[in-house]
């Protein structure tokens, strides 16, 4: 029997030690609910559990992504909305106007009010918008950068890739001009030269006692009604202002292409010879003239194009297609040749992962009136209010194709958002498996460890009371 060490009471207070530290971790997890709290539980798992953890948070914001993504859609889908009301009630003003029962008072009320919708239908492109961003004034279709400033892509669809996209303009296109007889004069118009002058179908009434400045006072306002400009002529080196120089005056169509024409008819022969011209006469401008070039990075061989104007469309296969226009009045003369560069960047792309890569681009190009090409309607003659329907005809098509892609997003987004929301349970569910603890197996440990905690106690007391028995040895 020994007193100097008690190995008994070392070897209970050992145990108490170990008890006491598992009876503290028991205590740890029942508290927290974790299974794991510190990596010398389980590395592995605190690993994994570490990488799960940080894809469930990815999902979860992916999540409020895509809730993000529809709400954008349903912003656009209402400007949209507004935009078809607009067109469809400009198409009934086009048909109104293509009635030729109308005076040019009740032509004037309608152009009004057309003009009137298109200052509405861009203020609706500029004002629609998320978050502080527009949706349909142009800044979410993708940016692309010309070379030449005179000729510049107005549009490309979803399916023009990214690239350097060249092209060759040979000739400009050209404007309808007219030369005429009228210059400034003391003459004043007789009653056998009272007349009209009809031009494309419009007329402006000459009656007797106008002078020559009444008369060109009178083309210059009326005949601006349908896109001609009247003004004394160029090579008399004088300007729309400048009538009283004496030079001859001209008819020029704002537009410009073959479909812009000037076609005079005139009343009576002494009408046409006090204004200089001439009964049939007939003159158009032209459309410019392009070529492509065909590079891996750009327009493939299979590429065509049309000429509209000043316009230059390119079409191929897939859906391709990119509007390219030419500014005549800063293009000078020759030929211009430019490289148009596609880039990626400027459509609105929506995170709908939890990993890189997994996202969804919004291309929404410009949809005002110059985008739907609905800027410059005229309702004064039959012939003009037919080419307004026509027109406004296909910018019901262009937002109608543009509704039924941002319809196609918003379905995508929506089963994106199931998906997700799956994925994230399913994940959450494997981690909780890994880091949760089981409360009722760990409450039955923590009640064993419990019990044996205070085993080990009155073991330690029964051991310290064994070395008095040596006194029992001294007496």
């Amino acid at each position: 029997m020994r007193i100097n060490h008690n190995s008994l009471a070392l070897n209970a207070s050992d145990h108490f030690a170990k008890i006491n530290a598992n009876l503290a971790k028991s205590m740890e997890r029942l508290s927290s609910g974790y299974k794991i709290t510190s990596p010398a539980d389980d590395a592995a798992g605190l690993a994994i559990s570490t990488r799960m953890d940080a894809q469930i948070r990815g999902l979860k914001r992916a999540s409020l992504n895509s809730n993000d993504g529809i709400s954008v859609i349903q912003s656009a889908e209402g400007g949209l909305n507004e935009i078809h009301s607009i067109l469809a009630r400009m198409r009934e003003l086009a048909v109104q106007a293509a009635h030729d029962v109308n005076s040019e008072e009740d032509r004037d009320s309608i152009q009004e009010e057309i003009d009137s919708l298109v200052e509405e239908l861009n203020q609706i492109t500029d004002t629609t918008a998320f978050n502080g961003q527009k949706l349909l004034n142009g800044d979410m279709t993708r940016r692309t950068l010309s070379s030449e400033y005179s000729l510049q892509a107005t549009y490309i669809s979803e399916e023009v890739s990214v690239g350097n996209y060249q092209l060759e303009v040979t000739t400009m296109a050209t404007q309808a001009v007219y030369t005429t007889g009228i210059t400034n004069s003391a003459a004043v118009v007789t009653e056998e030269q009272a007349g009209a002058i009809t031009i494309n179908g419009f007329s402006v009434a000459i009656n007797e006692g106008m002078t020559m400045t009444d008369v060109y006072s009178a083309l210059q306002s009326h005949l601006h009604k349908i896109g001609i400009d009247v003004m004394a002529s160029n090579d008399g080196g004088a300007t729309e202002a400048d009538f009283a120089s004496g030079a001859s005056v001209i008819f020029k169509t704002q537009e410009y292409g073959s479909s812009q024409e000037i076609n005079i008819q005139v009343s009576n022969d002494e009408l046409a010879a006090l204004l200089g011209v001439t009964d049939g006469d007939m003159v158009a401008g032209t459309d410019c003239e392009a070529s492509l070039t065909v590079s891996d990075d750009g327009f493939s061989s299979t590429a065509t194009f049309t000429t509209d104007g000043n316009e230059i469309t390119v079409t191929d296969r897939n859906g391709f297609k990119m509007i390219i226009e030419a500014d005549p009045e800063t293009a000078g003369t020759g030929t211009l040749t430019t490289n148009i560069e596609v880039f990626s960047a400027g459509v609105m792309v929506i995170q709908t992962g939890a990993n890189s890569g997994e996202q969804l681009s919004l291309d929404i190009p410009a949809l005002d009136a110059k985008g739907l090409r609905v800027d410059n309607l005229i309702m004064y003659t039959h012939a003009h209010a037919s080419k307004a329907i026509e027109a406004i005809d296909e910018a019901v098509k262009m937002v109608s194709s543009i509704r039924s892609k941002l319809g196609a997003y918003e379905n995508r987004m929506d089963g994106i958002y199931d998906s997700l929301e799956i994925q994230s349970e399913s994940l959450t569910e494997a981690y909780s498996r890994i880091m949760d603890t089981n409360m009722a197996e760990e409450m039955s440990n923590y009640t064993q460890l419990d019990v044996l905690s205070q085993a080990a106690i009155s073991m330690m007391q029964k051991s310290n009371e064994r070395p008095e028995s040596v006194l029992q040895l001294l007496q």
